[in-house]
């Protein structure tokens, strides 16, 4: 997948779509515009189109001939303005339940088999992103950076459940707070990897603390609609580190000193043992 410009996205959908301070706008709300791949795209629409108020709809698509590729306009939300509900449509269980239904639309056996670069295709990203932004940091964020890597080298994902996409983001729809910001990873990713980002967006405040009863809500809806397995259970606390390394690298690609997110990131490495017996009688 990768994020299309606007201006190549509206000539091959023929929406009329803007630049906005958070990307691309389509009658004066926020859209996504990616590309995928033509073997990929068929399969991704029609989930797209069987997925539920609260996540993003497809608004327009335009095929790329020269890239064999489709090029997709999605909804993406406002960005969120408090707290998710703790009841309603737009509430942190309906949000699980979202997720849940989501992977079962658009599971890893959707993606063509290729050979290569398949299981363990987020520790490769990051540990990729991780040593193009290495020289860069100060000793002390260095310390942070190896530690997290350390860790995450001591777990393998390949007997986790896998989904075919995810979604990275949680913001606001006319419903409430829904999933928004869709990728499809060049290879398949675990499915809990999904609720992982949404936690950390929804559960997780900025100094890295997790609200334990806000996170039993979102595992509740998830765990209603695709039951959890003891391997993902113990997998969490790990992938929720995981997304915490994603954000700080995210930022730090972009510009941003990232100490935000690095102090999130070094405050969930604290709190590993009390995060491993939160998350998983949680998800008992």
């Amino acid at each position: 997948m990768v994020t299309v410009e606007s201006e190549h996205a509206a000539a091959a959908t023929g929406l009329d779509l803007t630049a906005g301070p958070e990307g691309a706008v389509h009658e004066g709300l926020p859209v996504q515009c990616l590309r995928v791949v033509s073997a990929v795209a068929p399969a991704l629409e029609h989930a797209l189109q069987q997925a539920p108020a609260g996540c993003a709809r497809s608004l327009g698509r335009g095929v790329d001939p020269d890239a064999d590729s489709v090029i997709l306009v999605l909804e993406r939300g406002q960005a969120l303005r408090g707290p998710v509900a703790a009841e309603g449509p737009g509430s942190l269980e309906a949000l699980g339940e979202r997720a849940a239904d989501w992977q079962g639309r658009h599971p890893a056996s959707q993606l063509p088999v290729s050979d290569g670069y398949r299981r363990g295709v987020l520790q490769q990203q990051m540990r990729e992103r991780a040593d193009a932004v290495a020289e860069q940091l100060d000793i002390a964020a260095r310390t942070v950076l190896d530690a997290e890597l350390q860790h995450q080298g001591l777990y393998r994902f390949e007997d986790l459940p896998l989904a075919g996409s995810y979604w990275r983001s949680v913001r606001l729809y006319p419903e409430g707070a829904g999933l928004a910001d869709l990728v499809v990873p060049p290879a398949p990713v675990p499915a809990f990897w999904q609720l992982a980002r949404i936690a950390l967006a929804v559960v997780v405040d900025a100094d890295g603390q997790p609200d334990v009863a806000r996170y039993r809500a979102l595992l509740a809806g998830y765990n209603a609609r695709r039951p959890l397995s003891a391997i993902e259970r113990g997998a969490a606390p790990t992938l929720l580190r995981l997304a915490a390394l994603d954000d700080w690298l995210s930022a730090l690609e972009n510009g941003a000193d990232g100490a935000t997110e690095r102090q999130r990131l070094a405050a969930l490495q604290a709190e590993a043992a009390r995060l491993q017996g939160v998350w998983v009688r949680a998800a008992a």
